[in-house]
């Protein structure tokens, strides 16, 4: 369960809708611009992707990360083909994702800009107070950082495809996820939290 600042309007119409209306709000089709406005409507972790840019910390925020599977541990993540992060990945083999927390909504706006300088040194953890085996830039208060190496990177389209090994996992202390979906940051509900609160006031 999400909640955001604003409510949400109404984007598919109302469940009573006659039989005769179709109560679809997208075109059927499957152009870009169709396919992008529905892919906006899912609700998921806002993450960032870490590389290292002339020796300074850079990060990109990214819509589409997955884990693939557990041995080994393995990531994919999708990144612009033409943006410094996929030249970065290209060089380096090395990349880093950060889930953000709600802490971090500052870190994510400056990631998304796009065509601006992304530099995040100000957002990073020190290196000297990182494990030995951790080489990308791991950002400040995120609810997990996963330090990947490529295993293999294909252009599909207008993006890099990238599946990175996970060699180095860090989880500080539990935080709330900032989350991102319907055109708008948002932020988790505990459900059960939720309903334990609902039942003690009945």
């Amino acid at each position: 369960m999400t909640e955001s600042g604003n409510t949400p309007g109404d984007l598919c119409g109302d469940d009573d809708v006659g039989a005769d209306v179709a109560p679809w709000a997208l075109e059927t089709k499957a152009d870009p611009d169709t396919f992008r406005a529905a892919m906006g409507r899912v609700v998921g972790s806002v993450t960032v992707v870490t590389t290292r840019h002339d020796g300074r910390a850079w990060g990109m925020t990214v819509s589409a990360f997955n884990p693939v599977c557990m041995e080994p541990p393995t990531v994919l993540v999708c990144v612009n083909a033409r943006t410094v992060t996929a030249a970065d990945i290209h060089r380096e083999s090395r990349f880093g994702v950060n889930l953000l927390s709600q802490d971090q909504l500052p870190v994510s706006q400056l990631c998304s800009r796009a065509g601006a300088v992304k530099y995040v040194d100000d957002h990073v953890v020190a290196s000297s107070q990182l494990p030995a085996e951790v080489t990308s830039p791991v950002l400040r208060n995120s609810l997990v950082t996963f330090d990947c190496e490529v295993t293999e990177a294909r252009t599909v389209g207008s993006h890099l495809v990238v599946m990175g090994q996970v060699r180095a996992v860090l989880a500080p202390d539990s935080r709330r996820p900032l989350l991102y979906g319907q055109g708008r940051y948002q932020r988790s509900v505990d459900i059960e939290e939720l309903l334990t609160m609902t039942e003690a006031a009945a």
